[in-house]
């Protein structure tokens, strides 16, 4: 098998899962919405602002210490005039009151007459006589109407038509089905309705399904009329703007309908989503910031006191108690009063430090997952596993800074959580089939080589199978046969195991020193071997290996002889080497196979071994593996002397052959 042929499933598999990332990411379903929002949360928590008093925004915040000493909510009407009075007073650009109030203040005069325990005639006179007081809730409406006031409108499935307390102008078509939808509103009072200068939406985006609070709906539509939100609301008024300006781009689907671009709002221009909605950069809002109403109420009589905290500023009222259940979910893990969320969003208005997320961000990181399931393929199928790791590990590290450079430098929110985890995908997919087809090349490799090759060089095999050709191949390799001398002869006279271990004992120093050498053993014959170097792995120096190991057999023989001293005849051996071209590969049947060489150089060098038993030389070498060897006789230690030039069979010329011996 070819290796192109071995990497068509891999790459196959790898197209195939791209494609499939880049149609799921184009579907955008729920969790891949849901782990990019949170890859977006990340972002905030990593690296959030620090909002100082000097951004003109502050919080009246109704806490557990305010309940405590002005009675529980809802305060009388009487009440919250006096803090929209004190703080108009103080200066305040804006107030705007993250509530509402459906309906009549029970503690009116007129209304709290009724409730007294008298009898009916003198419950009667009182609340005749009271009716002549103006009500909590005229009360309350005077102040709104001195003051900048903005008043809060819910959203609900049932509920009464909302009424606009500014103009919209839209700048393009009509953002038709874009907006937030709902069919109803709850609001105020018809008397608060009026005096208010402005309504605004005290509801969050329902696409945080995840109850985190990333964005609020700048508009939402509620039946024929554009809700304003109530930071846009309170920005209006605090302007003392009288509309606000919607800028929409033609859809690609329908020209007809307008995606939401930004909206206008008196001198500032805040970037909406395809939506309508706000993402709020969220930060962390100095305690000065917020103000308990406590605080505020007790500088009724000295407003001028509160001037330096609340002139010029935008002024939201709403409520940290944890009994009035207006606490949100905020990106960096934190729970925060509703009203806050208003306020983190004009912060952002008036520092221009706006999240943006521009329709082209879809195209760009599709783009991105393309370019880089391209990259991971090349990567995977040309580079080794290591480092095809580690290239596409540098590509993920990219695609995460490159995200987070965006958005810690431009405020852009691009998601690098999909087109990594198709990244790693690709990568999984081609790499699995790849790893499994090298550990079996490296199984069958030592299956194939262990009995045969010395350790480094068959885990030289395994770390790059490609350098291996077992299809066949001519190379120039040097040829080893070793015979033991007599060993037929003396073996008739011993019993069966005997031969056998004496023939083991022999071929364990034989088979040692050509694994010392990093030479392939071809195969075992009765009582010899043959060998050769420079295959399957190049051996530039083969030819001085042989000759090394040819000396290490013959000191090999000389030892066992040594330690056989009163036994037996002495044992001798010949060794024949010879250098030329040979072809090795795979040979045998498909069921029984053996890496091996064949060709006329092989068959010399046979000749040249059973040459050593008619010379009585223990080991002899042709001229050519002397010239192979020469490059390298540094390393040798070893001495040549002409043996001359015989006849061979099989061969017309006479071959010269030297003998081998270990130098003084």
């Amino acid at each position: 098998m070819t290796r192109l042929s071995r990497l068509a499933v891999p790459l196959l598999l790898g197209l195939a899962v791209l494609a499939g990332c880049l149609v799921l990411r184009a579907a955008d379903p729920g969790a891949v919405q849901i782990v990019r929002e949170r890859l977006f949360d990340l972002y905030q928590r990593t690296d959030p602002p620090s909002l100082s008093p000097d951004i003109a925004v502050r919080i009246v915040d109704v806490d557990d210490a305010s309940l405590a000493l002005h009675g529980q909510w809802p305060w009388p009407r009487t009440l919250m005039a006096d803090l929209v009075t004190t703080l108009a007073q103080a200066g305040a650009a804006a107030i705007a009151l993250d509530m509402i109030f459906p309906e009549p203040d029970r503690s009116s005069p007129a209304l709290l007459a009724e409730t007294l325990p008298l009898p009916v005639e003198t419950r009667a006179r009182i609340a005749a006589s009271l009716a002549a007081l103006p009500s909590n809730d005229e009360v309350f409406a005077a102040a709104l109407v001195a003051a900048p006031s903005v008043l809060g409108v819910a959203v609900a499935q049932e509920g009464e038509p909302y009424r606009p307390a500014a103009g919209l102008a839209v700048v393009g078509p009509q953002p038709k089905g874009r907006l937030t939808m709902s069919p109803a509103s709850i609001g105020n009072l018809q008397v608060l309705r009026e005096a208010a200068h402005g309504l605004g939406g005290i509801h969050v985006s329902a696409r945080d399904d995840d109850a985190v609070v990333r964005r609020i709906p700048a508009l939402t539509s509620v039946g024929d009329a554009a809700l304003p939100s109530l930071f846009v609301e309170a920005l209006r008024v605090a302007q003392g703007a009288q509309s606000l300006v919607l800028r929409t781009h033609p859809s690609p689907d329908d020209p007809e309908s307008g995606i939401p671009a930004d909206l206008r709002i008196g001198a500032f221009t805040v970037p909406l989503t395809a939506h309508g909605e706000y993402r709020i950069r969220y930060g962390a809002m100095d305690e000065d910031m917020t103000v308990p109403a406590s605080t505020v109420l007790a500088a009724r009589d000295a407003p001028q006191e509160l001037a330096d905290i609340f002139a010029g500023t935008i002024v939201l009222v709403g409520t940290s108690a944890p009994g009035l259940f207006d606490l949100r979910a905020t990106p960096l893990g934190t729970i925060e009063p509703g009203v806050s969320m208003h306020a983190q969003a004009l912060a952002n208005i008036l520092a221009d430090t706006h999240l943006s997320r521009p329709d082209w961000t879809l195209g760009l990181e599709l783009s991105a997952i393309a370019l880089a399931g391209a990259v991971v393929l090349a990567l995977a199928l040309t580079l080794r596993p290591g480092l095809a790791a580690f290239g596409v590990a540098a590509l993920v590290a990219g695609l995460g800074m490159a995200a987070w450079f965006a958005f810690r430098d431009h405020l852009l929110l691009l998601d690098a959580s999909f087109p990594i985890a198709a990244t790693l995908a690709v990568y999984g997919v081609v790499t699995v089939p790849i790893l499994i087809g090298t550990d079996r090349r490296q199984r069958f490799i030592r299956s194939a080589f262990a009995h045969y090759l010395a350790e480094p060089v068959l885990a030289r095999l395994e770390r790059d199978p490609a350098a291996l050709s077992l299809d066949g191949e001519r190379r120039t390799i040097t040829i080893l046969f070793v015979d033991v001398r007599g060993f037929t002869s003396r073996s008739e006279h011993m019993e069966p195991k005997a031969a056998v271990d004496l023939l083991n004992t022999l071929l364990e120093p034989l088979s040692e020193a050509v694994l010392a050498e990093e030479g392939t053993i071809d195969k075992f014959m009765g009582d010899g071997l043959m060998a050769f170097w420079n295959a399957p792995l190049d051996q530039p120096d083969h030819a001085a290996r042989a000759v090394r190991a040819a000396l290490a057999m013959k000191a090999a023989i000389e030892g066992c002889n040594t330690g056989r001293k009163g036994q037996a005849a002495p044992l001798a051996i010949g060794v024949g080497l010879h250098t030329g071209e040979a072809f090795v590969g795979n040979m045998g049947s498909k069921r029984r196979f053996a890496y091996s060489a064949i060709g006329d150089s092989v068959n010399l060098a046979a000749r040249v071994e059973a040459m050593t038993a008619t010379l009585a030389e223990p080991v002899l070498i042709t001229q050519a593996t002397l010239e192979a060897a020469k490059p390298f006789d540094g390393g040798l230690e070893a001495h040549f002397a002409s043996a001359g030039a015989h006849s061979v069979k099989g061969r017309r010329q006479a071959v010269d052959v030297l003998r081998l011996s270990p130098s003084d």
